[in-house]
């Protein structure tokens, strides 16, 4: 990430508000952005339970969102913010602690590679002397966190030690260094409607479905989020769609051009306002075909556009960027 204050999102509430790091909880709720956002689409995504176990996506649905981000903890009253997948990455990795033990002992909440430097694993373990306490503080009546306590902070730790990666598998950005943007949702619509997005296929063993089209043209819209560039800054977004897995480096790109915004689901089902769109030709499509979908999204910082999913993907990724012809 670059030096410098976040820049504030409401579309994909990358926001993350001044305070204590796990500080004891207030009864004060913030204001909420996704107030402004009035009945989103429902665009399929996967649930909790499907995202890959382990996965930085998971830890969020099943970990950071439900036990962490419940009214006054880490809801956006003070940091680190758990209420998004983008929140909760960007104010744990790398990002230097405000609290700390009586030695100073720890600098960022989350050190890549090494739990034991990380201050997010010693709150989940350990008493730290004038702190609140072992986090969390509190929790909801139906929170899964007692039963599988164990188990969740051993995939937490495992996170860590593994470098830390984003949901996507990509490795975390050293400290102070700008983050490749990365993709929060999509969806994917008839050509010129934005109200009847096209649904999931139901019953995949990856916990996934492609997103089950006709072979007609469609629109692709596409919810990009970068660490320090606004949502109009970017230098250029663009698709490629392929029926191979690996089969882009020969495709055509056709442009993400900005467009007056939708309201649809990101990939944690949080509301969030989609910019982007590119129209995809698939007419000559045949039945039952997958066609894979990959975003290149070039924020003028990174030596390549960044590309999503990638090569090193989990074949989780591909399908929830898949088309099927039906």
């Amino acid at each position: 990430m670059k030096s410098g204050s976040y820049i504030v999102f409401y579309w994909c509430c990358a926001y993350v508000s001044a305070g204590l790091f796990f500080t004891s909880c207030k009864k004060e709720s913030p204001a909420n952005p996704y107030d402004a956002i009035v009945r989103p689409v429902d665009n399929d995504n996967p649930t909790a339970d499907n995202l890959p176990v382990g996965s930085f996506a998971w830890l969020h649905g099943k970990i950071f969102r439900p036990t962490c981000a419940n009214s006054g903890c880490h809801d956006g009253t003070f940091e680190p913010e758990f209420r998004t997948i983008a929140g909760s990455y960007n104010s744990l990795v790398n990002h230097p602690v405000i609290a700390n033990n009586p030695d100073n002992t720890f600098q960022y909440r989350v050190v890549p590679g090494n739990s034991a430097a990380s201050f997010l694993h010693t709150r989940l373990t350990t008493f730290v002397p004038n702190t609140s306490g072992v986090m969390p503080l509190s929790l909801d009546p139906n929170s899964d966190f007692p039963d599988n306590q164990a188990m969740y902070i051993e995939k937490i730790t495992e996170w860590i030690n593994s470098g830390a990666p984003d949901m996507y598998g990509n490795p975390a950005p050293p400290a102070n260094v700008n983050a490749p943007p990365v993709v929060y949702g999509i969806a994917v619509f008839p050509s010129g409607n934005t109200t009847n997005p096209y649904p999931r296929e139901e019953g995949s063993p990856y916990g996934i479905g492609p997103i089950l089209v006709p072979p007609t043209t469609v629109d692709v819209w596409i919810l990009p989020y970068d660490d320090n560039a606004l949502f109009n800054q970017f230098n250029s977004i663009n698709l490629k769609a392929s029926p191979n897995l690996t089969g882009f480096t020969t495709v055509n790109a056709s442009p993400f051009v900005l467009s007056a915004p939708i309201d649809a689901l990101m990939i944690d089902d949080n509301p969030g306002q989609f910019y982007y769109k590119a129209t995809l030709n698939l007419s000559a499509g045949q039945s039952g075909q997958l066609w894979f979908l990959r975003s290149y999204l070039d924020d003028g910082v990174q030596q390549n556009a960044t590309e999503i999913p990638n090569d090193a993907s989990a074949y989780f990724w591909y399908l929830l960027f898949s088309l099927k012809i039906v």
